[in-house]
């Protein structure tokens, strides 16, 4: 029997790939190696970068580098996943969007219009709405008792607020759908869909509070789940750049998709450690072809060099692209690695003439 270095299931000598996860069996042996280097052992890719530096006239070590924060704040940071790489997500259905304008309750005598005008004046300020151009007419139309005049002011002021509640709600269902496929998104789904029906009879007291709740339970879950989010995040990068340098993924998103399932199902400490484990199996089959890139990147620093060009925004990428690897963020690596990319593929800017040159494009003395 054979054990799956990515979820730990045991499957016979005869399989070629985990009947668990589905990593390709000739991974096997390649992640368990991977999972097993230690920060002070530099693997391949990282001599190369510090021979690149070498080169290029940097000596300063690698290893006194500071390291990359430990966390990063929220997963959408990165480049979302293109759809080819949602890889067997559950379709969850989002919650429905506020269609039309919220309908302005029937307005009552003048007390009546005072009282849903202060309650109104209370929702803004907590919805932290500027309703500076009312206050004038709020104190007239408080003196005047004007039934006309208060109509009008509720009315205006109702419009104001819901469009706000509405923005709010919408970006709620925008972070909640971020959440949504990779974690369990019941609890916020309920309070969402109150929210909208309170939004459309008009209660925006009964919206507010419900989308404040929302909130609340959806700054729990992106903190309690942010390393699942950060872990999927950084395998859809993986994926991404392995397919942009001609290769094959297919072979490692089996440990994806299972990770998935497992946070999908609320068992974040399950999904988290195979999550890991797709992402070493994905940089295993990416590290040849980035290898190759990194050889092509090299000829072109060198080039640049031999130009006279200056380099030291692409050797400070190169030496951030270390650190991020050297500590296992691959994650930022891929974003190091395409900002240098970018950088080297770009044609060079031109540099300003030097004083006292000629310059063609200048006007004719005299």
């Amino acid at each position: 029997m054979i054990v799956c270095p990515a979820c730990g299931s045991e499957n016979p000598d005869t399989a070629t790939e985990c009947s668990n996860c589905h990593l390709g069996v000739t991974l096997f042996v390649a992640v368990r190696e991977a999972a097993a280097v230690h920060e002070d052992t530099d693997p391949k890719y990282l001599q190369t970068i510090g021979e690149i530096l070498t080169q290029l006239g940097d000596e300063v070590p690698l290893s006194t580098a500071p390291a990359p924060a430990a966390e990063m704040a929220r997963a959408h940071r990165f480049l979302a996943p293109p759809p080819e790489t949602a890889h067997a997500a559950a379709a969850v259905a989002e919650p429905k969007p506020v269609e039309s304008l919220p309908v302005l309750p029937p307005a009552g005598e003048v007390p009546t219009l005072i009282r849903q005008i202060e309650e109104m004046v209370q929702i803004g300020r907590r919805q932290g709405t500027d309703l500076t151009a009312f206050h004038e007419r709020l104190e007239a139309g408080m003196l005047s008792r004007d039934r006309a005049t208060l109509e009008t002011l509720n009315r205006e002021l109702f419009v104001v607020l819901a469009a706000s509640i509405t923005d709010e709600y919408e970006s709620a269902v925008g972070r909640r759908n971020e959440l949504a496929g990779l974690v369990p998104t019941s609890s916020p789904d309920v309070e969402l869909e109150g929210a909208r029906e309170s939004l459309g009879l008009g209660d925006l007291a009964g919206a507010q509070r419900r989308l404040r709740h929302v909130e609340q339970v959806l700054g729990h879950l992106e903190e309690e789940w942010a390393t699942v989010q950060i872990l999927v995040t950084e395998a859809d990068l993986l994926t991404t750049t392995i397919r942009e340098l001609g290769g094959d993924p297919r072979p490692g998103l089996g440990p994806l998709a299972e990770g998935q399932r497992r946070a999908r199902q609320g068992l974040r400490a399950d999904a988290e450690p195979v999550l890991a484990r797709a992402a070493l199996a994905l940089w295993t089959i990416l590290n040849p072809l980035f290898q190759r890139d990194l050889a092509r990147l090299k000829e072109r620093l060198l080039e640049r060099r031999t130009q006279g060009l200056p380099l030291g925004p692409s050797v400070g990428l190169l030496r951030q692209l270390a650190v991020d690897l050297r500590h296992r963020n691959f994650a930022s690596a891929i974003m190091s690695y395409r900002g240098l990319r970018d950088a080297l593929d770009s044609p060079p800017a031109a540099e300003p003439p030097t004083p006292g040159t000629d310059d063609p494009s200048a006007p004719a003395a005299g």
